[in-house]
């Protein structure tokens, strides 16, 4: 699961991305307004953190901005202690939540959870072929049998831009990279393999053509 979290405090922001990273997720960091506007726009979050108090533009600008842009993310806005129109402003203006600093780094997660389960209620697995991908669990499932899958598409028709998987694995886009693209492809045909799928994972990667899903019977 991948989060923004936005907040101008370096040292504060730092610390709580080591935790959030502890607990599994992978953190993209912005410290001002306009940076976390760009990540956001050019990323895809599973849940992004908008401290109001930023500079250049401050949460509720970002937030507006982001909703303008049809970004549907779940986003947890943090406020100051006691600031109830902060808390408003933010509702209204499209947050699904809030927090009161200083807050604790366990409710923090718990609400990111709680955000991701709500949001994802109607699409927690995709069929992929015979294989079931589990969201929640990261695992592939086919009858009795199961894997962990590290990353996976999770497009729901089974198809992905070549752009959007080099974006995924934290490629850049560049020529030199087919090789690592062919790799995590063969690396998940493999767990397909393993669980006696009649699917594999297909694509032209030279020509950025998109991947699927072939019968290989």
């Amino acid at each position: 699961m991948k989060l923004l979290y936005a907040e101008d405090e370096k040292q504060l922001s730092r610390a709580i991305s080591t935790i959030l990273e502890y607990n599994g997720y992978e953190v993209d960091n912005a410290f001002d307004g306009e940076e976390a506007l760009n990540l956001a726009i050019n990323n895809n979050y599973d849940v992004i953190i908008l401290d109001i108090m930023m500079p250049r533009l401050d949460g509720i600008e970002v937030l507006k901005e982001i909703r303008n842009k049809n970004i549907s993310t779940p986003i947890i806005m943090v406020t100051a202690k006691g600031e109830n129109e902060d808390k408003v402003n933010g509702l209204d203006s499209g947050a699904d939540d809030y927090l009161a600093k200083p807050f604790q780094t366990n409710e923090l997660i718990a609400r990111i959870k709680a955000l991701i389960r709500r949001n994802n209620k109607f699409i927690e697995t995709y069929n992929f072929g015979d294989v079931l991908y589990n969201i929640a669990d990261s695992k592939l499932e086919k009858e009795n049998k199961s894997l962990i899958l590290n990353k996976f598409i999770t497009n729901i028709d089974g198809k992905i831009e070549i752009n959007q998987l080099l974006s995924t694995l934290k490629y850049e886009n560049k020529e030199d990279n087919h090789s690592k693209i062919k790799l995590y492809i063969a690396y998940i045909n493999k767990k397909f393999q393993e669980l006696e799928s009649d699917y594999e994972i297909y694509g032209d990667i030279e020509y950025g053509f998109k991947l699927g899903i072939k019968n290989v019977q």
